[in-house]
């Protein structure tokens, strides 16, 4: 429904800037944007944008940018600034009291750290914390003052190939005077986040302050894990003695206790252990456990294997606890467990109020089972084609889509192709021929990468004519076409990019 009222009130481009609520306007396509005139900044303030709407145009137009506009930053419309408006971008996304985090990638930190560097006038305090991964150590010269700011960063971002966490710890064991495998809590407040890329030996050998810091982790190594259950068990933490332990302990713990082992969940009574299960399921807790980890051991859930899972799990339970199961169980076994229960709960095929709650699970159905599912409306085939829920096969995209495209009246529309991304390199040719003009030109730029040179220049035909009318500034053009270039035609528009 979003998506259908955005289309309505998008017909006219300033309407759509204006009279869409604040919380919608991700849903007003990119195009749209780039005949509004901004002049009343005030009008885009308090908006929500994606990535892919803050174009150039909507950054010059904003001298003040707001966390979803920051996000927006590109190495293009960052380049154009002048120094000064650099800096103050810069500084924008620093870190604030009563905001969140700027979510900004690996190519956005390092181009914007690219125009700064030599700022002498610019202090740790004015960066991200996260393009401080980047910054240059021989410019440092209060090296704790550094590693304190860095502290805050999310360290796994950098690229593999770069090593930059291994870098920088060997520079903060050099700064720190860190020798051995004993952090003290000093030691381990400083480097913050970076604790996230220690071993076993340094986590159950350093202060207990250490496992505080382990819960703002995005995933854990089974070294660490099994770090942390030794320094939990030796009852040197503020968590006690094991065999003091509770329902507390475990809601105390935050996400840890979704990485620790069965010696762990051993500590614990089965009455502990039920209640706690039972407030797991609860959708606070999961939206908020979900958000930033991932549950790596299955056997916490029922602590059953997929045969006993098989056994006990009552079909009238599942129908009424999809969503929710759904989302923990992400074993494939387990999941065909899941769906195999299904089918026999609905033999005619799966409805729509069913497939959209799958998640994780849909990625286990063949072909033949996705060709009796209902998928009539545009939420249910976003919310199957959602990439948090894991990659589709060629063949089961294909599917999952033409059965959409089955029921009459449905087409490769604009908000079609914004659920459907990359996943529209699955379709034949044939099929691809019925996208409009219209629709790529309204639509999120689409990544086409797991598409052939053949496939792209075919949707390129399309997209040299949906973007036309944009030639006249060659910096946005570029920026629309870009995702549409195969080698065939890459040559040739950047170097007029680069010309004009």
């Amino acid at each position: 429904m979003s998506y259908l009222f955005v289309q309505l009130v998008s017909l006219d481009p300033v309407k759509a800037v204006v009279n869409v609520p604040d919380a919608l306007a991700t849903y007003i396509p990119a195009m749209t944007l780039t005949s509004v005139n901004f002049a009343n900044v005030s009008i885009i303030y308090n908006k929500l944008w994606n990535q892919n709407q803050v174009t150039e145009h909507i950054h010059s137009a904003w001298p003040c940018p707001t966390l979803s506009i920051l996000q927006g930053i590109t190495n293009t419309s960052f380049r154009n600034y002048p120094v000064l408006k650099a800096r103050q971008v810069v500084k924008a996304c620093r870190p604030r009291p009563g905001r969140s985090k700027v979510p900004l990638q690996e190519s956005q930190l390092t181009s914007m750290y690219s125009y700064v560097k030599d700022d002498t006038s610019m202090t740790f305090s004015d960066f991200h914390p996260d393009m401080l991964l980047y910054y240059d150590y021989g410019k440092v010269q209060n090296c704790t003052s550094y590693f304190i700011f860095l502290g805050g960063a999310d360290f796994s971002i950098p690229s593999s190939i770069l090593n930059r966490p291994s870098i920088l710890f060997k520079n903060a064991q050099t700064c720190l005077g860190i020798s051995g495998f004993s952090l003290n809590k000093t030691r381990v407040d400083i480097l913050g986040n970076m604790t996230c890329t220690l071993n076993s030996s340094y986590i159950q050998n350093s202060d207990p302050l250490i496992i505080e810091k382990l819960k703002n982790c995005g995933d854990l190594t089974d070294s660490q894990v099994s770090g942390i259950q030794t320094l939990l068990f030796s009852g040197n933490t503020n968590y006690g003695n094991p065999s003091t332990w509770n329902l507390q302990t475990l809601k105390q713990l935050g996400p840890l206790p979704l990485y620790l082992n069965q010696d762990f969940w051993n500590k614990f009574s089965f009455s502990v252990l039920y209640t706690f299960y039972l407030f797991i399921l609860s959708c606070t807790y999961i939206f908020c456990v979900c958000l930033y980890t991932t549950i790596a051991d299955q056997s916490f859930i029922l602590n059953y294997t997929s045969t006993q899972f098989d056994l006990c799990l009552n079909v009238t339970v599942l129908i009424n606890n999809l969503a929710a199961i759904t989302q923990i169980v992400l074993d494939p076994s387990m999941e065909m467990v899941i769906l195999n229960k299904l089918n026999q709960a609905y033999p005619s095929g799966l409805g729509d109020s069913v497939v959209q709650l799958l998640g994780f699970t849909s990625r286990v159905a063949n072909v033949s089972e996705i060709n009796s599912w209902n998928i009539t409306s545009l939420d249910k085939l976003a919310s199957l084609m959602n990439s948090v829920n894991g990659a589709w096969t060629s063949d089961q995209s294909n599917a999952v889509i033409m059965r959409y495209l089955s029921v009459a009246g449905n087409t490769l529309g604009t908000a079609e192709l914004n659920a459907i991304g990359s996943n529209l390199c699955s379709l034949n040719i044939s099929v691809r021929g019925n996208i409009t003009e219209d629709s790529l030109r309204y639509g999120n730029a689409l990544n086409l990468s797991p598409c052939s040179i053949d496939q792209k220049t075919a949707l390129y035909n399309i997209a040299n004519i949906s973007f036309s009318s944009l030639r006249s500034n060659s910096t946005i053009y570029y920026l629309f076409i870009a995702p549409y270039l195969g080698n065939t035609h890459t040559h040739t528009h950047t170097h007029s990019y680069k010309m004009k």
